[in-house]
């Protein structure tokens, strides 16, 4: 990786490869969209990226999981006007959920 800015979505963070992937890629000028089910965990993982000196925010996997479909294309919806908010240009979407 270069030293230019980068902002990297990965799903799947908040435990296992993902969260390994994270902590791996956080540095100075690397944003790292932490992505899961767990709040806590992803939580943590955003602390633990910040004491590396990356940039990183939580995004929770399960706010509209396991309810109706309805409920689900609500937070599909909710999610996509967030991230297209950030204006952001991902550099990478590694797929951990699993």
């Amino acid at each position: 990786m270069t030293a230019e800015a980068k902002t990297i979505l990965i799903t799947g963070s908040t435990d296992g490869v993902g969260r390994g992937v994270a902590e791996r890629l956080a540095k100075p000028g690397t944003t790292i969209l932490v992505h899961g089910r767990d709040r806590p965990r992803g939580e943590s993982l955003v602390e633990a990226i910040h004491r590396l000196q990356g940039t990183a925010t939580f995004y929770s996997a399960d706010d509209g999981m396991r309810r109706s479909r309805a409920d689900a294309q609500a937070y599909d919806a909710a999610a996509r006007r967030q991230l297209r908010a950030l204006s952001l240009d991902l550099t990478g979407l590694p797929q951990a959920a699993g």
